[in-house]
């Protein structure tokens, strides 16, 4: 018990709004959100792609993010369960994808007030992210120990 309160304090001193998710609304990454977001909908989504995680090519065992790639590849071409199987947090990250994406159009000015609207009401925005934050690393958590536990492999 006592390690999961440690754990959650380190959490909430490096897990926030401003450290997290305030740097992909920089300019390059809003940019590079737009390209992956258009390759996902060029790309055809097949039953396995390039294996992008190291941690799988070492172990076959999956980490949290694998299968997102081909999930948003999935979830582009309205083929949702297909996506939901391959990596069920698609549901949070393509919409946030799609979001960054549309941002590359959105005034700077636009930006800075809702830069500003977060700040004056944190802690609620920061608190999420780090739900979501546990959350994701849980899921793999888990998932890593099914596939353990299972022998199956991982596609």
């Amino acid at each position: 018990m006592q390690l999961l309160i440690k754990l959650g304090a380190v959490v909430d001193r490096t897990v926030s709004w401003r450290i997290v998710v305030q740097p992909l609304l920089s300019p390059a990454f809003r940019a590079l959100a737009a390209v992956v977001l258009a390759a996902s909908f060029l790309l055809a989504p097949g039953k396995t792609g390039p294996d992008l995680c190291p941690l799988h090519r070492l172990t076959g065992l999956p980490c949290p993010g694998c299968g997102v790639t081909r999930g948003l590849m999935h979830f582009s071409h309205g083929e949702w369960p297909e996506a939901l199987g391959a990596n069920p947090w698609v549901l949070v990250l393509w919409p946030a994808l799609a979001a960054l994406a549309l941002a590359v159009v959105v005034p700077t000015s636009q930006l800075a007030r809702f830069e500003a609207f977060i700040a004056r009401h944190e802690p609620w925005p920061s608190r999420v992210v780090r739900v979501l934050f546990v959350a994701f690393f849980a899921f793999g958590l888990l998932r890593l120990g099914y596939f353990a536990a299972t022998g199956a492999w991982f596609p």
